[in-house]
């Protein structure tokens, strides 16, 4: 009769590790400072030299032209910029962002992403 209680213990033991495992991400949150970057002078420049190329988002590509605030803006609005950059962080393809640029997009995007 004791290996039961026993055997309980270890069940609901290995449950609560399993799911506390699942809420556990790859990535590491992005903390901002407090400031809101620029489009212009912060946000721009990245896009550009990571993602406004040709055969990704350049101008008028398929996927989305990212050489204009216009362009890249409905993929702000449904949500698709923050899960393949930001979180999923598989764009852009064959690279990878810093963490600076990484925070720049992030704190950028959190605030509103304003045309600035």
């Amino acid at each position: 009769m004791r290996q039961r209680p026993l055997f309980r213990l270890v069940v609901t033991g290995w449950i609560a590790t399993a799911t506390l495992l699942a809420g556990c991400t790859k990535t590491a949150s992005i903390v901002c400072d407090g400031s809101a970057p620029s489009f212009a002078s912060d946000v721009q420049p990245i896009i550009q030299a990571s993602c406004a190329l040709s055969g990704c988002h350049g101008s008028g590509s398929r996927n989305g032209d990212f050489t204009s605030y216009s362009g890249l803006y409905g993929d702000l609005v449904n949500g698709q910029f923050n899960r393949e950059v930001l979180v999923n962080r598989t764009m852009p393809e064959g690279s990878s962002l810093s963490t600076s640029q990484l925070q720049t997009l992030q704190c950028w995007y959190d605030n509103g992403y304003e045309n600035n």
